[in-house]
């Protein structure tokens, strides 16, 4: 599948069924990651791979109201970046999350992106980010972006039509 046809069937992905996704798959979604272009070429992301069902299970109250798709995943990946390697961890690990995100896509793996950074978790009084934090042992200086949530989907959503060309959000040489 070419990269256009990639970003046209890319959906977010909620509900999975129990095929597991395989090592070799795995590697090329964090291959892929690895490919991602950084500030200064510093790299400052990590990440922990999550395949354990109560680990997967306990991950579900992270975010408030929004991580039931944990429950059918069969994978995830936690991205961290380090805020004292750079000033654009935030900005590098969003790409870190976007090429793996891409990849899964074009190998038929349904994925979605959880929002960690700056969202409450169930517990009250703890943030996401700290919920992730603690139930992952990450040390403190590594900070939490998102959670790539994935599996074989449950059902194939249909793919985005092809939107014209957005004129109106695009300005050439000025504003």
């Amino acid at each position: 599948m070419d990269l256009m046809e990639t970003l046209k069937n890319r959906r977010s992905v909620r509900k999975y069924t129990d095929q597991k996704i395989t090592d070799e798959a795995l590697e090329q979604i964090l291959s892929a990651g690895m490919l991602t272009p950084s500030g200064k070429g510093l790299k400052p992301w990590q990440a922990v791979v999550i395949r354990d069902p109560e680990t997967l299970s306990a991950l579900v109250s992270c975010r408030q109201g929004g991580a039931k798709m944990l429950q059918t995943a069969t994978c995830a990946i936690a991205v961290f970046s380090d805020k004292d390697k750079t000033d654009t961890y935030i900005e590098d690990s969003s790409l870190f999350m976007g090429y793996m995100h891409l990849m899964a896509s074009s190998l038929g793996i349904g994925s979605v992106w959880l929002q960690i950074r700056l969202r409450p978790s169930d517990q009250e009084g703890v943030s996401s980010e700290d919920f992730v934090r603690d139930l992952l042992s990450v040390p403190e200086n590594m900070m939490p972006e998102a959670i790539l949530v994935m599996g074989y989907p449950e059902s194939t959503p249909e793919p985005n039509p092809a939107p014209e060309f957005p004129s109106s959000l695009v300005h050439y040489e000025k504003w």
